[in-house]
């Protein structure tokens, strides 16, 4: 009898724990219904609407090895994350590492999900990959099966959705960073080089971008991570992160990522979209960035007609060929003046930002600044360094921020409208300057980076002030708020760029 009792305890103990390892590996939602619907039906029209407003996807010419996303509730980042995810459809991809930032639950190393896991979601289960998880749990002591850091963590589940909408049959690595050390963005980035990436596989990196920042205010922060996606420069992404002047809540990964992408052959980046929660609740006052970036290696098989040189034939600083910009017709110009106008006027009216039809070629992914003068003098400006949507919205948006968030100026009202004359300067890629003999005065804008100051000046200013290179160097530090001869320490770093500048 006692042998009984003994057995049916053990028994029960043995269910018990089994349910308990069983329940450790199996991972169910944590923020349906509140970061997307919990109902198949309603998550699957939201995910297939998002998919299909994708507009004027920006051509990867290559493997691609990573993607940067956001991560918030899905009807804010959700079109943002689009983008990227619309790369993946009939990509043969079937191994995904998902690598994302703590924000529930504190601790220093990282955290890779159990080997044997499941991960319950709306539209089905989504198993985790038993091979890549095991090595990477035996890389380092600092890397375990931490299952608080997972529970009720966000930044990894709102992904899913879109991954089982566009690939097929597919494994999953979440890998959760804690502290966003400079040692534990060290070790994410070498135990992804330890992992084998085939064509089959792809990283993906969860952030968020600006917290609660007026868009004019908040841009700022973000043109400058973004710049250093575009510029696949791992190393200041972390200065700019570690100094405060670029903001990420999952920068640690991004960066990591980064890094392992370029180790495995990443040679490019691209913008794919960039937005804002204000885009879709209309309040422009506190926003959060989204972004999405791809990191691919370029198809070295491409002709570069362009990149070969005459044999002999030694070239100048002076005759360089010009990084491609956008070529614009006379009618391309005015259509883009009138865009400028017509959004102020409506904005300035009743606070609405119009839309309008224009050329395949304006709708193509173009930077830009727009300058407001008013009798002759400098009434606002504002632009956008970096391509992150078309360039006629470029041009719509910059309008409206030139109006009503220079800080250096009261917003523009209504009844200025007639008196204003609009410049508008399409931007080509930025140049990182290696000599400074390089800037040519009247052709070339400079930007300067020095710690948390960046400062730019588009190349028309330096003409109509008759500056000399020297002079423009000097007004663009102090544009950055540093000392006039800042541009010649080691830590700063100078980029020019060229512009199409045309007006009223």
């Amino acid at each position: 009898m006692l042998k009984k009792f003994f057995f049916l305890l053990f028994s029960i103990f043995f269910s018990c724990f089994s349910s308990w390892a069983q329940d450790v590996s199996m991972r169910f939602p944590a923020v349906a219904d509140m970061f997307y619907p919990a109902d198949p039906g309603q998550l699957r029209q939201m995910v297939d609407q998002h998919l299909s407003d994708v507009q004027d996807l920006p051509e990867i010419d290559g493997q691609l090895i990573a993607l940067i996303v956001p991560h918030a509730g899905l009807i804010y980042s959700g079109p943002i994350a689009a983008y990227s995810y619309k790369l993946l459809e009939n990509s043969g991809i079937d191994k995904v590492i998902l690598c994302g930032p703590s924000h529930q639950y504190g601790f220093d190393g990282l955290s890779v999900y159990a080997p044997d896991g499941i991960w319950k979601m709306p539209f089905g289960d989504v198993k985790v990959n038993r091979e890549i998880t095991s090595k990477l749990l035996s890389f380092s002591n600092k890397i375990k099966f931490i299952p608080e850091a997972h529970d009720r963590e966000h930044c990894l589940e709102v992904q899913l959705p879109y991954l089982q909408t566009v690939l097929d049959e597919f494994t999953i690595v979440p890998i959760i960073m804690g502290s966003q050390s400079k040692g534990n963005i060290r070790l994410m980035a070498d135990a992804l080089k330890s992992i084998d990436l085939d064509a089959e596989t792809i990283l993906i990196s969860s952030s968020d971008w600006q917290h609660y920042k007026p868009a004019s205010e908040g841009w700022k922060y973000d043109s400058t991570g973004l710049a250093c996606f575009e510029q696949l420069d791992p190393v200041r992404l972390e200065r700019h992160l570690a100094d405060g002047s670029v903001e990420m809540c999952g920068g640690g990964p991004a960066a990591a990522v980064m890094k392992a992408a370029i180790a495995k052959g990443a040679n490019k980046a691209k913008i794919l979209k960039y937005g804002d929660s204000g885009d879709i609740s209309g309040d422009k006052s506190s926003v959060v960035g989204y972004a999405a970036i791809a990191i691919y290696k370029a198809d070295e098989n491409k002709p570069a007609d362009a990149e070969k040189k005459d044999v002999g034939h030694q070239n100048t600083l002076e005759d360089k060929e010009l990084p491609s910009q956008f070529e614009l017709t006379d009618e391309e110009k005015q259509i883009l003046l009138k865009v400028a106008r017509k959004t102020l006027e409506s904005y300035l009216v009743d606070g609405s930002m119009p839309d309008f039809d224009v050329t395949d070629n304006l709708r193509k992914f173009g930077a830009a600044f727009v300058t407001l003068e008013k009798r002759g003098k400098l009434r606002g400006c504002i632009g956008h360094t970096t391509a992150v949507e078309p360039l006629y919205k470029t041009v719509s948006t910059c309008a409206v921020q030139a109006a009503v968030s220079d800080s250096r100026f009261p917003p523009v009202n209504r009844a200025e409208l007639d008196e204003l004359h609009i410049e508008i300067s399409v931007l080509s890629p930025m140049q990182k300057v290696e000599s400074l003999d390089e800037i040519k005065v009247s052709r070339d804008g400079l930007m300067i980076f020095k710690g948390r100051n960046r400062g730019l000046l588009l190349p028309q200013v330096a003409t109509d002030y008759a500056w000399d290179r020297t002079t423009f160097l000097e007004q663009t530090c102090r544009k950055a708020g540093l000392p006039a001869e800042a541009y010649r320490s080691p830590e700063t770093v100078i980029y020019k760029f060229q512009a199409v500048i045309f007006g009223e």
